[in-house]
């Protein structure tokens, strides 16, 4: 026993001179948050899993470390970004899951808000915006000009988005002991839609929908007078109190001209009901469609959509891209919680994410960072493929046949079907979509020095200066300190061991200990296994490059009565608006993924038993039972928060 003991205390030892290395250890990561500006990509927070594979008993650490890669930099033989891990993070700056990085591409900064934190003793009063400098490579925190902050909260796994004139925005989310200090109600889902003005650094908070949402998807659009911010997806709080899985027919809008809040529904082949999901946008040359590129989720039985779908506006038309037919759906053994980012206006990077099935215990690509690649527009048509390594030889947006079959026109745009099929649920939503934005480029509030005075992306990571003498000296520091615990160790089992056997003798002054007895049988040690040391170009403005991330696994600390937990019908919510209220063959080792064995109908996933909720039955646990929820640390006990019906 005394020696299990010392190979316990050792392995700890070991392991906190020996953190695991975010590059060379990496194996899965979920619920983080990225951005992109100018050809940088940034990977903030969220959960990862450490190691060679994820097994019944690995746990999901809180990554503190802010990660980037150069999304030009794929000459290499995966053809995918390189990720490095020399930009600094402060301990005070949060580290959360489910939040939210809003990119100021024009003052070359990027803002963090919202999000969980791992414990509740972590949540930190939110009193001013941290921003990372991506030009300094260093963290600052910002304030508001005018006392707006202080109506501001702090939500997680809402939605978020990022408009070309500098509005950042999110909506919805959970309010809980993880995210507001001192919280001891239930969590609390919100119908609010805060926003931040990067140029005056200025808050807003409204309520312009009725219904409660979160873990959902929200995006920008350069349409109608000053832009329309859409969402869908996610979950809501229903007309009974309980909480539904949205209908992914039903698509929210938001005229930010107007200040009106509208819903339209969509047609064709609609996903089933989903959170977690991840997505991102992209439009014609002309602007005659907008294109949601829609991948992954997390279903109502808990088990992760493999699947991959497009949503074109405004003819509000679902087509599925991924798997193609034959195939059927739903399609399970994908993944929830990923990152989606739209990259060279033609390509989207989806970044790992959670996968529900605990049968799967291989690492997600980890020598790419978890990375796969989906082409956006005609060259899937040319290679016969969606799912491609990164095309440095692709740069502009070509709208793919699939799309052009549904809305007419060709790869420049000119769709004729610019209507839904089953008409406007709002006469007045039709004049939106007549004109587009105006995008005027954005004058920067500080100066932006032409050339970066910090390290220029480039294929090799910044160089650091490091401080060798106090490197040594903790290392020497620290093998004298495990020399002398050690010892110490030593010397009190030796001398415990003595002391017992002159028990023993005097006890038994004619036999001597039994060598071969029970007491002194080889001792089997646990070895304690320690891992040792990892819409860019031109204006980003065009293409969004933010990722909003959504879903969270339900928390465990909430618990509730035993109800149907339920996705919503296709008419829940009455059609109506509220005011005030070159063609180069590539390897492609990395995706689709394997299709999922374990799932049948005769055999259930652990993921499709449900848990409870507050008032609610939650949907079966989304994630693993060895990967920690974001409201409570126990797995795999995990329960999604009562809803509340408005805001704070």
């Amino acid at each position: 026993m005394q020696l299990i003991l010392l190979t316990a205390i050792l392995a700890v030892t070991t392991a906190q001179q020996n953190p695991p290395d975010p590059i060379k250890d990496f194996c899965r990561r979920h619920q983080h948050q990225t951005c992109i500006i100018d050809s940088k990509l940034y990977i903030d927070g969220g959960k990862v899993f450490y190691g060679g594979s994820v097994e019944s008993d690995s746990v999901a650490q809180q990554n503190t470390r802010l990660l980037w890669e150069d999304v030009r930099d794929t000459n290499n033989q995966y053809m995918f970004p390189t990720q490095y891990k020399n930009l600094s993070k402060d301990v005070n700056v949060p580290s959360v899951s489910g939040g939210a990085l809003w990119p100021d591409t024009s003052n070359k900064l990027f803002y963090l808000f919202g999000g969980e934190y791992n414990e509740v003793t972590d949540v930190q009063t939110f009193t001013s915006l941290w921003l990372f400098d991506v030009i300094y490579n260093t963290w600052n925190k910002s304030s508001a000009s005018d006392g707006s902050q202080a109506g501001i909260s702090w939500p997680a796994f809402g939605a978020a988005a990022v408009s070309d004139v500098g509005i950042a925005y999110y909506y919805g989310g959970y309010l809980s002991n993880k995210t507001v200090p001192g919280w001891s109600d239930k969590p609390m889902m919100l119908n609010s839609l805060t926003s931040y003005d990067m140029n005056t650094r200025s808050w807003s908070n409204h309520t312009y929908d009725r219904t409660p949402r979160a873990e959902g998807l929200l995006h920008f659009l350069p349409a109608s007078a000053a832009g329309m911010l859409v969402y869908f997806g996610g979950v809501e709080t229903n007309l009974t109190g309980g909480i539904s899985f949205a209908n992914m027919s039903q698509i929210q809008l938001f005229d930010i001209n107007d200040n009106k809040w509208y819903t339209q529904s969509a047609s064709g082949e609609v996903p089933d009901p989903r959170r977690g999901a991840c997505a991102g946008v992209i439009w014609a040359e002309d602007r005659s469609s907008y294109n949601f590129y829609v991948w992954g989720g997390v279903a109502a039985n808990g088990s992760a959509f493999e699947e991959a779908y497009i949503l074109t506006l405004p003819s509000f038309q679902w087509t599925r891209i991924h798997p193609a037919p034959p195939a059927t759906v739903p399609n399970y053994g994908g993944k929830g919680w990923s990152s989606c980012d739209v990259i060279r206006n033609s390509q989207m990077i989806i970044m790992s994410g959670a996968t529900t099935n605990r049968s799967i215990v291989e690492c997600h690509v980890p020598n790419m960072g978890g990375q796969s690649g989906l082409l956006l527009g005609q060259e899937s048509v040319e290679v016969e493929n969606w799912w491609h390594a990164v095309r440095s030889d692709v740069n502009r947006y070509r709208v793919p046949d699939k799309i052009v079959e549904l809305i007419g026109g060709n790869a420049d745009g000119s769709a004729t079907k610019t209507a839904p099929v089953q008409g406007w649920a709002t006469p007045s939503l039709a004049g939106y979509w007549r004109g587009t934005m105006v995008i005027n480029s954005r004058t920067a509030t500080r100066t932006v020095a032409a050339t970066p005075t910090a390290e220029q992306p480039t294929s090799q990571p910044p160089s650091r200066k490091t401080n060798v003498g106090a490197i040594a000296g903790g290392t020497v520091g620290g093998v004298v300190a495990l020399a002398g615990i050690i010892a110490l160790i030593f010397i009190c089992l030796r001398r415990r061991r003595k002391q017992a056997m002159h028990d023993q003798a005097e006890r038994n002054p004619s036999t001597g200990p039994n060598l071969h007895g029970p007491d002194m049988a080889p001792k089997h040690f646990a070895h304690a296994s320690i891992s040792q040391s990892s819409t860019m170009f031109a204006s980003m403005a065009q293409s969004p490059t933010y990722s909003p991330q959504a879903s969270p696994p339900p928390p465990s600390t909430w618990h509730g009565e035993q109800n149907s937990y339920q996705t919503s019908p296709p008419h829940q919510h009455q059609n109506s608006e509220w005011a005030q209220q070159g063609n180069q063959s590539y390897l492609q080792p990395y995706y689709p993924p394997p299709p999922d064995p374990s799932q049948s109908p005769a055999r259930k996933s652990p993921y499709e038993i449900s848990v409870e909720l507050p008032e609610v039955r939650s949907p079966a646990n989304a994630e693993m039972s060895d990967v920690r929820s974001p409201i409570g640390s126990q797995a795999p006990d995990l329960t999604i928060p009562v809803p509340v019906r408005g805001v704070l």
